[in-house]
């Protein structure tokens, strides 16, 4: 049997055009078309040590529609809370910039600078459950790599990003209240005219956030690297598709088309998923910095410390569990922190440098 093609955004640039453009607000606007899977996702680092992510799901297969809230919470030192809840129904205003469920929503202001979500899954659920507020206003342009969509087969799949902004947050966790602030990043997700499970086989998502190991321990400086890479399904051709940015003094510094990962150190599962984890990930991005130079950022990584694993059709309903169990196996989503982390940065024609911090990494197996 032959391939299904993929051809990625990348690929379809035309000589002499750049292959990163900017983002724009309608790119980030609620879609919800056809056959596939759509979210709207919020990453965070903040100052008190808590790293996490908040994400509206929706996605429509077989003539089933879901609607599901993710989130997770970590705060070192504490135990890591991951919570999935069933979202009901999809509310989307008629400019289709504000979006909300059952105990989570986001909105943007007019200007589209500043993104308000309030998230209450947890807490009305379980009187020990999450509840936060987050304020996310950007500090950079959006970016995508061409116009955003990859081709896999008869369908597409799109990322939009805002790679860094200023995040304001309040709430409790583990019966603790909080308020801080941080740094945050936020992707939208878009597949059409394709079965979620369809689009990749592996998926390699990284947010680092920390600053220059030059710089002195009180210093405000802050800078992020964030990668999303797919490995399409070997009935598309196993095609790499990938972005990634850095950001330092919250402005957009590189924007990264080409990267491979690449897993070392594979150990078995201990927690029975069957799946062997990286314990070492190095990932190498090469682009272009913004005002044309060429980049490239070598992160050599070591997600060791487990924060959940996510058994993906355990936490389905039903019956879009034996459709999508009939169809592959064990999708399954380990998430990992790493503390002592270090991105090495070399432009063309300067001194390479050296960034360090911390990592949320997420690592999703759909075989």
């Amino acid at each position: 049997m032959g391939y299904k093609k993929t051809v990625t955004a990348a690929s379809l640039v035309h000589e002499g055009h750049p292959i990163a453009t900017q983002a724009v607000p309608k790119d980030f606007a609620w879609l919800r078309d056809s056959t596939g899977s759509e979210t709207q996702t919020m990453y965070f680092h903040l100052d008190n040590g808590c790293v996490g992510f908040v994400q509206i799901a929706w996605a429509y297969l077989a003539m089933i529609t879901t609607i599901e809230t993710n989130a997770m919470f970590y705060v070192p030192g504490h135990k890591c809370v991951f919570e999935t809840h069933n979202g009901h129904t999809l509310k989307v205003s008629k400019d289709s910039y504000e979006y909300g469920c059952k105990g989570l929503s986001m909105a943007w202001n007019k200007e589209h600078d500043k993104l308000n979500v309030k998230y209450t899954a947890g807490k009305e659920r379980n009187a020990k459950g999450v509840a936060a507020t987050f304020e996310f206003v950007r500090k950079s342009d959006g970016y995508k790599i061409g116009d955003g969509k990859n081709h896999i087969g008869d369908g597409t799949a799109a990322h939009y990003f805002y790679p860094t902004g200023e995040v304001i947050a309040k709430g409790e966790i583990n019966g603790e209240k909080f308020e801080s602030k941080g740094v945050g990043l936020f992707i939208h997700a878009h597949s059409g005219n394709i079965m979620p499970y369809n689009v990749g086989a592996e998926w390699n998502l990284s947010f680092f956030t920390g600053r220059r190991e030059t710089a002195s321990p009180d210093s405000k400086e802050r800078s992020t690297f964030h990668l999303l890479q797919y490995l399409t399904p070997e009935s598309y051709g196993s095609v790499n598709c990938s972005n990634a940015g850095l950001t330092e003094d919250n402005q957009l510094r590189a924007i990264f088309w080409d990267t491979t990962v690449e897993h070392k150190e594979l150990t078995k599962d201990e927690n029975g998923s069957g799946y062997e984890i990286p314990k070492r990930v190095v990932i190498t991005s090469k682009g272009k910095t913004t005002d044309g130079k060429p980049i490239t950022v070598t992160f050599d990584a070591r997600p060791s410390y487990r924060l959940h694993d996510i058994d993906v059709l355990h936490e389905m309903p039903y019956v879009v569990r034996r459709l999508v169990q009939a169809l592959i196996t064990k999708p399954f989503i380990f998430e990992r922190y790493e503390e002592n982390a270090k991105v090495t940065v070399a432009v063309e024609g300067e001194d390479p440098y050296a960034l360090v911090g911390v990592a949320f990494h997420e690592l999703t197996m759909v075989k």
